[in-house]
């Protein structure tokens, strides 16, 4: 009996730790997923899995990138170009030389009709990015 008990606690321990070591998706698998989502013009998906990378590392400007790009590809609503200011206003902030969350920005205020404001953010980012030559571009297209 004693044997019997042995065995049941060494298969349920096993039983337990298998569990516990489930797999956590890692920022960079979430960033991928967000990225294949996007190309893929699923935004829903991408939305969620830039999310998740967003938790996993908050400080890591390319998803708030990411997930500013699915919003604008779900679709120009108020609501969508409010978020994806807001995402690439976060990205800027965690690294303010990526040219990506400059022309995201730019690209929000062009869509809302504000071209003032777009000019602006891009003679900005031309400064900070250390004169991007797709950041001079935009600003000649302008």
């Amino acid at each position: 009996m004693k044997m019997m008990r042995r065995i049941f606690i060494g298969i349920l321990t096993c039983a337990l730790l298998l569990t516990s070591c489930e797999h956590q998706p890692t920022w960079q698998e979430q960033y991928d997923l967000g990225v294949r989502y996007l190309s893929e013009g699923n935004y829903e998906e991408a939305i969620i899995a830039f999310t998740a990378a967003i938790e996993i590392d908050p400080k890591r400007a390319e998803a708030y990138v990411g997930r500013g790009d699915a919003y604008i590809g779900s679709g120009e609503t108020e609501d969508n170009l409010a978020t994806a200011l807001a995402d690439y206003e976060a990205a800027i902030a965690l690294d303010e030389t990526l040219p990506a969350a400059w022309l995201g920005l730019a690209d929000v205020y062009i869509r809302q009709g504000d071209y003032d404001k777009a000019l602006e953010v891009l003679k900005e980012a031309l400064a900070k990015t250390g004169s991007d030559q797709v950041i001079a571009d935009k600003i000649a297209e302008i």
